[in-house]
């Protein structure tokens, strides 16, 4: 893990993977889901950062094993593009977070709200975040439990883009559950997936 965690820092200019500039997915898919106002086009958009292949357009992501026996210092690693895939990010093992100033940089009506303006001004060159950005912390060292949980909507909302996109068709709820199973080995109610739908699908 330690010889992969130095070259993905390489690949994403020395980022700093203890940084509490990391933020969760799901913090910034309701951020884009704020902005855009569907959650549909907010999985896309988010998906299409992770996956640029152009550097100036990529949002970095790291992702966290949520395995306890995995140390602090060496359960993250940077998400190499390629492997930015609906059934990547469904993964139950992990957590997955982006890199709020390029985050940002993409959104830039998103950077007030998202955080202090004090902590924006130089948060790229410094590895320790300043006080005010300790803010940011809380997400980061959240209890891994919640994560898995939403790792499924995240998953759903993929593959009901991937499904429409190839077939021209939305995929059902008992669909969706069965690909969860298939999938991530997490099944989550039909009824939770329907609500997931209908927001999904508010267009």
């Amino acid at each position: 893990m330690s010889k992969r965690r130095r070259k993905a820092r390489g690949r994403t200019g020395e980022l700093p993977l203890d940084s509490p500039n990391w933020m969760p997915v799901v913090e910034a898919l309701r951020l884009l889901n704020g902005l855009l106002g569907n959650h549909y086009l907010a999985v896309k958009d988010l998906f299409a950062a992770v996956a640029a292949k152009r550097s100036d357009k990529r949002l970095p992501c790291m992702r966290r094993l949520i395995a306890s026996e995995v140390a602090p210092d060496q359960d993250r690693e940077i998400v190499p593009p390629a492997d930015a895939t609906p059934v990547y990010f469904g993964r139950e093992d992990s957590a997955f977070f982006v890199w709020r100033p390029k985050f940002e940089k993409i959104w830039p009506a998103l950077a007030a709200p998202a955080t202090p303006h004090a902590a924006s001004s130089a948060r790229d060159d410094e590895p320790t975040p300043a006080p005010t950005a300790r803010i940011d912390d809380k997400p980061q060292r959240r209890r891994p439990g919640p994560k898995i949980k939403q790792n499924w909507r995240l998953f759903v909302a993929a593959q009901v883009y991937q499904i429409r996109k190839r077939e021209g068709r939305t995929p059902g709820a008992g669909e969706l559950a069965q690909l969860c199973e298939d999938k991530i080995y997490y099944q989550p109610d039909e009824s939770d997936i329907q609500k997931l739908l209908r927001i999904l699908l508010n267009e």
